[in-house]
């Protein structure tokens, strides 16, 4: 037996929730974005977690906040648009789905909502630094590189018997919502003011869908990921994480490096130093352990608690914290 289980809302009732305007997400800003604010928490950036973070100026650590923050919104995309576009459509055809119209519904209407959020996120990284995003261009930081469109297209191809991403998905999906509830809970920074209110306003509205959208998550891996093929499902997903956690130079994190030199060309000297410190990262635990763990993702781990084939779970990613009774 597992701990408390979290509620679980009907097809019925997601499905009229998504009907209603004012449970559903408007992704535009609710108030002027303020270039001298910044952007997200201090610890969903990556330097944070580097003793260079500290050494920085207060301008050249405000600077690499917003620079990053656009990072996770064109992450949030890839999420919403690659990960989505290659995951659903294939299992809208499966026989779990063809058959339940409430299902199929709700995911048609995911989808749909992904695709008006990535729209959302383009438009406010766009409105921050239209320099980086002119028209036609929505990703700076993140082009996915042609191993990880490979591994995309491999989810997709095998969605329709092994949905193993569904579990990434409704990890990375709670992820963005604790992010909107971390910004509205604790709103003042640990060393760079107060959080933008048009900036967060964006997440916030955000936080709307992807309420809903856990819980089709949940639906599917339900329906999707029968106890019969767990086993190998659970193992597809430990190689998945593999893939998609890996730190490079090619990677996002050392773009966001190379435009804050830009940005701030008096660090053109520590360049190096930086990206050095990026780098290292995948060997530090608190870093690690901060991009999965039980207070940003407490649903998807109640998921994991409940495979067998997770029971080993902890040893590939560092944040995972077993909990059964």
């Amino acid at each position: 037996m597992t701990k408390a289980e979290p509620r679980l809302l009907s097809l019925e009732r997601i499905n009229q929730l998504a009907a209603e305007p004012r449970y559903c997400s408007r992704m535009q800003p609710e108030h002027p974005v303020d270039a001298e604010r910044p952007w997200v928490p201090e610890n969903y950036t990556q330097l944070y977690f580097t003793p260079l973070y500290r050494s920085l100026s207060d301008t050249q650590r405000l600077r690499y906040n917003q620079l990053f923050a656009l990072r996770i919104n064109e992450y949030i995309m890839m999420l919403e648009s690659d990960l989505i576009d290659a995951l659903l459509p294939p299992l809208l055809q499966s026989p779990a789905l063809r058959n339940d119209a409430a299902l199929a519904q709700a995911v048609r209407t995911m989808v749909e909502e992904e695709h008006q959020h990535c729209a959302g996120f383009a438009a406010l990284n766009r409105l921050c630094r239209p320099d980086l995003y002119p028209a036609g261009q929505d990703r700076y930081f993140s082009q996915l590189p042609a191993a990880s469109r490979m591994l995309f297209g491999i989810v997709g191809s095998l969605s329709r018997h092994y949905a193993f991403a569904l579990w990434y998905l409704m990890a990375m999906e709670e992820s963005s919502k604790s992010l909107a509830r971390d910004m509205t809970r604790q709103p003042e920074t640990e060393t760079l003011g107060r959080l933008d209110a048009g900036f967060m306003s964006v997440h916030v509205q955000h936080l709307k869908d992807e309420a809903r959208h856990l819980h089709i998550d949940q639906h599917l891996i339900t329906r999707c990921i029968p106890r019969n093929k767990e086993r190998l499902n659970a193992w597809l997903f430990t190689r998945m994480l593999g893939g998609v956690l890996h730190i490079s130079r090619k990677g996002s994190g050392v773009r966001v490096i190379h435009q804050l030199v830009r940005d701030c060309p008096e660090l053109a000297s520590k360049q190096e130093e930086l990206i050095q410190a990026v780098l290292a990262l995948k060997g530090n635990r608190q870093f690690v352990h901060s991009l999965f763990n039980r207070h940003i993702m407490p649903h998807t781990f109640h998921m994991f608690d409940q495979v067998d084939a997770f029971s080993r779970l902890g040893e590939r990613m560092a944040g995972y914290d077993r909990q059964t009774s």
